[in-house]
């Protein structure tokens, strides 16, 4: 039996930097190879496939990086202040990665053509229409008001998610607070 000599984490890490960089579709298993210095024989026998790596570099991903700002959500604090450093969480440039969320990321360059990611898009979006509705709930907003705001803020999520990459870090927060006003006060 052959011991794998690579760390599987650290091939995700830099296969969701490739992503993200490039795109899924204009990522080859060459340019895989070649930015985590694993050769294709043992990438296929730890993935099976590219769309294995991806499905597992998703999966890191929420991990790592979503869960934890996911949190914020659940902290204490006023409604307003919680959900701008939510956003603004996601939109940071001190993170490994570019601002933005790789799910949505991937799921706009895959979910159309694509069911596995498709599921995997639905199923993040559902677990944060979920936050989204426990914290409103904290703050006394049930009903209609309450489903309506939770589209909103979700689909606030999924442009910011991907506008983000032709603002200014100071666009960004002004973008995100702006339009937490509108959504909050309507």
């Amino acid at each position: 039996m052959r011991y794998k000599e690579f760390n599987s984490n650290k091939v995700l890490e830099d296969c969701i930097s490739l992503f993200w960089k490039n795109g899924y579709g204009s990522s080859s298993i060459k340019d895989i190879v070649e930015k985590t210095h694993v050769n294709r024989f043992s990438l296929y026998q730890e993935f099976e496939n590219k769309d294995g790596i991806l499905l597992a570099a998703l999966t890191l991903y929420r991990k790592r990086y979503s869960d934890p700002r996911f949190l914020i959500l659940t902290a204490a604090g006023p409604l307003y202040d919680t959900l701008v450093k939510f956003y603004a969480a996601f939109l940071d440039e001190t993170d490994a990665h570019v601002p933005g969320c790789f799910v949505v990321y991937i799921a706009s360059e895959k979910a159309d053509t694509d069911p596995l990611i498709k599921a995997q898009l639905d199923s993040y979006l559902e677990e944060l229409e979920s936050k989204f509705q426990d914290l409103l709930s904290r703050h006394k907003i049930e009903g209609r008001r309450q489903k309506a705001i939770i589209k909103r803020l979700t689909g606030l999520f999924c442009n910011s998610a991907c506008y983000c990459v032709i603002q200014s870090p100071a666009e960004r927060i002004s973008y995100i607070e702006n339009s937490l006003k509108l959504i909050l006060n309507e």
